[in-house]
């Protein structure tokens, strides 16, 4: 799925060698910031220690939980039959399938056509929320339709329904018609209209399948936990056993703003109340993290490093080497780390990080830059 500052590329070059390299000396791996959860799974997946995963948005904390809290792998084919089949049989037989089936097989010009999808999608449906809140904007009225069905006939046992659900907010992230993550949909201009029309014609069904497919045989050496929670609200669960990761946001802008869409199938409200061009929820729906907000940041930094230090918790670190749009940047961070811990400067990997909303057009969708892994050890205590 599609991530801002996805640790899957420094997984292969560098940070992974040692995160494993560490982890095993600890009774613990926590991920305080876990995001699309990659590295939760990484090191679930090949360490038998368990993994605290935590994050302020609950799509996060589903989809590590998909994989950190199962021992054994699941049954695709199974719940392909049980979920997915069932999902569209009652999809196929409803009034809205039918005219929404009816409305895409339409071809007219593409504004005309998304503000018929999006009137369409303002006939009441009481399924599930993407129809009304999303349907005709990030997806067209069959996926959006098809989603509601989905979320609507999730299995019951606990550990097939996170698992299901973390396949949905995957497949969401990828049939979304947005250039930035969730962050405001593509408008029907000249330009936008063909990705629209490409966003809209992947198909939900398959691409569940194809995420059961990758998430069932994944599974954690020894069960696992998440917490949806401010990640400095957790450090007085932490101890000097525990190895923490941290990967921050990098972002002056609330990463809530472009993951909203994967929040609402997360939260598998029936309802939901969207305003604007991004169709965002209001603003007490969409969790917002001190580090995303420059006159904050900073002070939230030396916060959870103080408290982190107190707990005598040993610290991976990633951040962007440069100057970030929070007011953070990594030799800020390596200063003020100093004070409470050793700092050991692992490695700088080169890579590519989202611009948050370009489109290659007017600004470029990724931004080549150089990322910090600092491994820091408390001053008081070693290992």
């Amino acid at each position: 799925m599609k991530y801002m500052g996805s640790k899957r590329s420094m997984l292969k070059n560098g940070l992974g060698d040692l995160l494993l390299e560490q982890a095993v000396l600890f009774d613990r791996f926590v991920d305080l910031f876990a995001g699309g959860g990659f590295v939760s799974w990484f090191v679930a997946e090949r360490i038998a220690k368990p993994v605290l995963a935590v994050d302020l948005q609950k799509y996060s904390t589903i989809l590590c939980e998909a994989v950190i809290s199962r021992t054994e792998s699941l049954d695709a084919d199974a719940l392909n039959k049980e979920w997915i089949a069932e999902a569209k049989r009652k999809r196929n037989a409803s009034y809205l399938w039918k005219k929404a089936k009816h409305f895409s097989n339409e071809a007219i010009e593409i504004r005309t056509f998304v503000d018929q999808a999006r009137i369409l999608c303002e006939t009441k449906s009481l399924i599930g929320p993407i129809w009304n809140a999303y349907g005709g904007h990030y997806f067209s009225p069959t996926q959006a339709i098809t989603f509601d069905y989905l979320l609507d006939n999730l299995p019951d046992k606990k550990e097939e329904r996170i698992l299901c659900l973390a396949a949905c907010i995957a497949t969401a992230s990828e049939c979304v018609a947005s250039p930035g993550h969730t962050a405001q949909p593509f408008q029907p201009t000249k330009g936008a209209g063909k990705y629209i029309l490409e966003s809209w014609r992947r198909d939900p069904l398959e691409r569940c399948k194809n995420n059961l497919g990758f998430l069932c045989p994944k599974f954690a050496k020894v069960p696992g936990c998440v917490i949806t929670a401010d990640a400095q609200n957790v450090i007085s669960q932490l101890n000097s056993r525990d190895l923490v990761f941290i990967d921050p946001p990098y972002s002056g802008v609330q990463y809530s703003r472009f993951y909203h869409v994967l929040e609402t199938i997360a939260r598998c409200n029936k309802q939901i109340s969207v305003s604007g061009v991004g169709r965002y929820p209001s603003l007490v729906e969409r969790p917002q993290s001190k580090f995303s907000n420059i006159s904050q940041a900073k002070d939230a930094l030396k916060l959870i490093l103080k408290g982190i230090a107190e707990k005598g918790s040993t610290i991976i670190f990633t951040f962007p080497s440069g100057d970030s749009s929070n007011g953070l940047s990594g030799d800020y961070i390596k200063a003020v780390a100093s004070e409470w811990f050793q700092v050991e400067d692992k490695n700088t990997i080169e890579g590519q990080f989202s611009s948050l909303g370009g489109n290659n057009g007017n600004r470029k969708a990724r931004n080549k830059s150089s990322e910090l892994i600092l491994l820091l050890r408390p001053k008081s205590v070693s290992v």
